[in-house]
C-alpha cells in the first residue's frame, strides 16, 4: 500500500505580496536617503556641522570641568549661566538638525548661539564669546549650503 505524502503549497496571498512590496519600497527609500545624505553636495556641509557639534561638546566639557574644579570657576559659571544654558540648547538643536537633516533645527540653533553670545554680557569676558561666534559661523555656513531632500528633488 502506498502512502501519499502531504504536500504543503505556499500560496502567496495579496497581503503577503503587499507586505513584500512595501518592504522593497522601504529599502529603496532608505537607500535613496543614504545616497542623498552622502551626496557630494552635502558632504562638506555635513563635515562643517559635525566639526561644529564636536567643538561645542569639547567647549562644554572644558567649561564645566574648569568651572567646577575651582571656587572662582563656580562664581563665573553662576554669572554665565544664561550663556551656558542657551549654548547647551543650541548644541542639542545642532545634534538633532544634523541627524535629521532639518534646516529648521539648524537655524534655530544659530539663533540660540547668537543669544549665548549676547548673554556673555561682560566685555571683559570676551573669551566666552569666541567659541559661540565661531560655532555660529560654522553652523550658518553649513546650514545655508545644506541641501534638503525637497531641494535636491527640484534639480
Amino acid at each position: 500500500m502506498r502512502k501519499m505524502s502531504v504536500q504543503h503549497t505556499n500560496f502567496n496571498t495579496s497581503q503577503d505580496k503587499g507586505q513584500n512590496g512595501q518592504e522593497v519600497n522601504n529599502q529603496e527609500v532608505n537607500n535613496q536617503e543614504l545616497i542623498k545624505k552622502n551626496s557630494p553636495d552635502n558632504r562638506l556641509n555635513s563635515i562643517l556641522l559635525a566639526v561644529a557639534f564636536y567643538l561645542a561638546i569639547v567647549y562644554l566639557a572644558l567649561f564645566l570641568l574648569l568651572g567646577l574644579s575651582n571656587p572662582w570657576g563656580i562664581v563665573i559659571m553662576i554669572f554665565l549661566a544664561p550663556n551656558l544654558i542657551s549654548f547647551i540648547i543650541a548644541t542639542i538643536l545642532t545634534r538633532i538638525g544634523r541627524k535629521k537633516g532639518n534646516k529648521n533645527f539648524l537655524y534655530t540653533s544659530v539663533i540660540f548661539y547668537l543669544v549665548s553670545i549676547f548673554l556673555a554680557y561682560d566685555p571683559d569676558w570676551g573669551v566666552f564669546r569666541v567659541v559661540p561666534i565661531l560655532l555660529t559661523i560654522l553652523i550658518t555656513v553649513g546650514t545655508v549650503m545644506y541641501k534638503q531632500d525637497n531641494e535636491q528633488d527640484n534639480k
